[in-house]
């Protein structure tokens, strides 16, 4: 715990000082919003118990969409956005004891602050935190008299960092879709990214060693701009 406030504390003075450092604010004509459709997987610790073993968590297919707008900065930019995330198969508990959950869904929507360095640079690095809502969604142990289907409803501190390009598809150069309005003046980057949310715990069916726990997301994929 102490480690992670210690990375928390690091991650807001870097961006407080981005925030003193940053030139102007961009110009009208900037392409000022982004989204980022991302795809990736979600590694967690192992969990440890009260009675002494612990709950191993395979790697998780996630998707993920995430919103930011520039608010100030040209060299050194800060954009406000959200982030969701989730995982459509869940993640999945190696060799689970009949009285543990053997598996659990989770949704993380978090509100952030990004600080990107070099915004129109051909590679952009970003730092990111934040912190929002996460829902998890056990399903039922096979032999426990424990209910914990839907038990889950917690927060998350959101932090990571990444990279972006500079856009590598234009639109208005595809045949296929450059007569379209809307879909042609979206050009078209990638972002690759590491964060850790750091969560609450889903209720496993057995007591734990800890009520909070790591959850290291590892996406890449498409950020369009306008």
């Amino acid at each position: 715990m102490q480690g992670t406030r210690t990375t928390c504390s690091a991650l807001l003075f870097l961006m407080a000082t981005a925030v003193a450092h940053a030139q102007a604010r961009p110009s009208e004509g900037a392409l000022n919003n982004e989204v980022g459709l991302v795809i990736g997987a979600t590694e967690t610790p192992s969990v440890g118990l009260q009675r002494g073993d612990s709950v191993h968590l395979n790697s998780a297919f996630t998707l993920g969409a995430e919103y930011d707008r520039r608010i100030v900065g040209r060299r050194i930019a800060l954009y406000a956005g959200v982030d969701f995330l989730a995982t459509p198969f869940d993640v999945k508990v190696s060799f689970p004891r009949p009285d543990i959950s053997p598996q659990y869904a989770y949704v993380f929507i978090t509100p952030h602050v990004r600080v990107k360095f070099h915004p129109d640079a051909a590679v952009q690095p970003w730092l990111e935190f934040g912190g929002g809502y996460a829902n998890f969604a056990p399903s039922q142990p096979r032999a426990s008299a424990v209910r914990v289907t839907g038990d889950g409803v917690t927060g998350t501190y959101e932090f990571g960092g990444g990279i972006d390009t500079k856009p590598l598809i234009h639109p208005e150069n595809i045949p296929l879709v450059r007569n379209i309005p809307i879909i042609k003046s979206i050009p078209v980057g990638a972002r690759f990214e590491a964060r850790d949310f750091y969560s609450g715990q889903p209720h496993y069916g057995v007591a734990t060693s800890s009520s909070s726990q790591n959850n290291v997301v590892l996406t890449g994929g498409l950020l369009l701009r306008f």
